[in-house]
């Protein structure tokens, strides 16, 4: 996935260093076409012309992102040298981005491998819980996770693992509760089931769907705490001396867990909300 803000610093970088023609050179050599009739909100024509390209290209469809990374890769080396020919400050920093998101890039602006298959292909639907300031923090650690599946089954563990505990201290810092820096994983899930309100009353009214919701949330926190402890045994933390053991199955269990945990926790925390609001 080309993540939001690495569209937003293309088009800087656009807005810094192209006129029109050559905006739209770089995305017609890959054939893309401008959205017809777009409006959007940017500031400036060349914001403005970025977005109505970006606005007509399918962000899912992998043949569609292989050529963005084109366009990106072509501006960077067209526009963003000096007449040294060394690349620009705002160029690295869009490369920078660019390899956040996945993409396997040089510091000179070369692809050095070929594009993750599974780029992007693990995602929450973030657009739906509009409490969050920055979902770019959680698109981050999605990215990471299916950027490294494959290639680095470790390092997706552990941002599995980052992706929780975010999520855990986004929304405790939405009620104001306190946590300690060496609160683990399952600490902070603690503390967000209590907020949240994830008890035996889940259900209320219903003993028995009190109990079978309580089951399933013991179930939620025995993930959790496994996701924990499969991070300490097969990802790359706590300085090993040795190679991880981690295969891509273990991964993608952890990436998996790691979503359930995630969506459950944001839905509830959303609906928790709405519930405050109405009553207030």
């Amino acid at each position: 996935m080309i993540s939001k803000r690495t569209r937003r610093k293309f088009a800087d970088f656009a807005s810094d260093f192209a006129i029109l023609r050559l905006i739209q050179d770089v995305f017609e050599a890959e054939d893309f076409a401008e959205r017809p009739g777009y409006v959007g909100t940017e500031y400036g024509q060349r914001r403005t012309l970025v977005a109505a390209y970006h606005a007509n290209i399918d962000m899912r469809d992998p043949a569609q992102l292989a050529r963005l990374v084109n366009v990106y890769l072509d501006a960077i080396n067209s526009w963003g040298r000096t007449p040294e020919g060394a690349l620009h400050p705002a160029a690295h920093e869009l490369l920078k981005n660019l390899r956040l998101d996945g993409i396997p890039v040089n510091d000179d602006g070369e692809l050095t491998g070929p594009l993750p298959k599974d780029a992007g292909s693990l995602s929450v639907p973030l657009t739906n819980f509009d409490r969050l300031d920055e979902p770019e923090v959680v698109e981050q650690h999605l990215q990471r996770i299916s950027a490294n599946t494959d290639s680095d089954p470790a390092a997706a563990i552990g941002a599995a693992k980052e992706l929780v505990e975010s999520v855990c201290k986004v929304i405790l810092d939405d009620f104001d509760v306190e946590y300690r820096n060496r609160d683990d994983l399952l600490d902070l899930y603690k503390k967000v089931a209590k907020v949240i309100g994830l008890s035996r009353d889940a259900v209320p009214g219903s003993a028995k769907g009190s109990e079978a919701a309580q089951r399933v949330l013991q179930n939620l926190a025995t993930a959790v705490q496994s996701l924990a402890e499969l991070r300490n045994e097969l990802g790359i933390g706590h300085g090993r001396t040795k190679l991880s053991a981690a295969f891509a199955r273990h991964a993608r269990l952890a990436a998996n867990a790691a979503r359930t945990v995630v969506e459950f926790l944001l839905e509830t925390w959303h609906e928790r909300r709405a519930a405050t609001d109405e009553t207030s």
